[in-house]
């Protein structure tokens, strides 16, 4: 495991859920239209050897029923591997628009067929995010845009059987969801912040059965399907056809998404909280050896200046 200090700037984060009872009606969504189709290219991060990786937490199954209630169907690709000490543990945005944007079709593990606002949606999979910053940083993704972080750490919780909903948040991001709009804010709204956020003790508790948690509104669920990142058609395919035209890249005040815990006991300091529950380790991992993808290319020239444009803007952290 690599460590290395950081200083955040940009990025929306998904982290610890307090199990608090919300007092407010919360509007409930349903699904719209036909089904559409969202591909995960999930990326396990290694060292330069291949010898030390992050784990792998898609926690496929409750990812698959949150989200079904918006009638996406969400599937998971055979993994990629990026052999990379330096991204197994992310210090700054800088490094998660590298494993984003920069680079060429396939860069980082990612999908030859992801672009910036269309599908397979990249999914790295790493030790640590931001280690130096105030909290632990379970998760990111931008919004509206391609890319996801997921900090192997949220296996260590509910002693050591991980957290549900964090992979469904984070798609939600990249989905073009924040923490606080489309009618998200309710304790038991996917979207919500994971400090106010109620998460799912087992599948059983996720919407629409048991304590109906991790639901999404009308109106979130209409902005999700429509995000260019979903398909009409269950075939993976060069000429998938997007919903809505592609987004622009994010204006001012935009930004990536994270989820957040306090450093050291992460349980210490907030509200009573509904841990989570791990599925078996064999319903989510595939079978299959992931792909080894050598690190990432240097940046040239150009891709370096436009790079550092797109870091230019200021992005808006929830």
């Amino acid at each position: 495991m690599v460590n290395a200090p950081f200083q955040p700037r940009f990025l929306l984060v998904c982290g610890l859920s307090a199990a608090l009872v919300s007092c407010g009606v919360e509007e409930q969504g349903g699904s719209s239209g036909p089904t559409r189709f969202v591909s995960i290219q999930p990326i396990q991060v290694c060292d330069d050897f291949g010898l030390v990786c992050a784990d792998l937490a898609t926690f496929e199954e409750a990812t698959r029923k949150i989200w079904a209630q918006a009638n996406l169907d969400i599937s998971f690709l055979a993994p990629n591997r990026l052999n990379a000490s330096r991204f197994l543990t992310i210090d700054n945005q800088d490094e998660f628009a590298e494993l984003s944007f920069a680079g060429g079709a396939g860069a980082f593990g990612r999908n030859p067929l992801s672009t910036r606002t269309s599908g397979p949606i990249s999914m790295w999979f790493v030790d640590n995010i931001f280690p130096s910053d105030e909290f632990e940083t379970l998760g990111l993704g931008w919004i509206d845009q391609n890319g996801v972080l997921i900090n192997d750490s949220i296996l260590g919780f509910n002693n050591d059987a991980g957290r549900l909903d964090t992979v469904a948040h984070e798609i939600g991001h990249n989905l073009g969801l924040t923490h606080t709009g489309f009618g998200a804010g309710g304790a038991n709204n996917l979207m919500t912040d994971g400090g106010i956020r109620n998460t799912p003790s087992t599948v059983g508790d996720i919407t629409p059965d048991g304590a109906r948690l991790d639901r999404l509104t009308s109106s979130q669920i209409d902005v999700a399907r429509g995000s260019g990142l979903t398909r009409s058609n269950p075939q993976l395919s060069a000429d998938s056809i997007p919903v809505a035209p592609p987004a622009a890249p994010p204006a001012v005040g935009a930004a990536p998404s994270p989820d957040l815990t306090p450093t050291g006991d992460p349980l210490a300091v907030l509200p009573p909280v509904t841990y989570l529950a791990l599925q078996p380790e064999a319903a989510f991992v595939d079978p299959a050896p992931p792909r080894s993808i050598p690190n990432g290319p240097a940046m040239s020239l150009v891709t370096a200046l436009l790079l550092a444009g797109y870091l230019g803007w200021q992005p808006r952290r929830q």
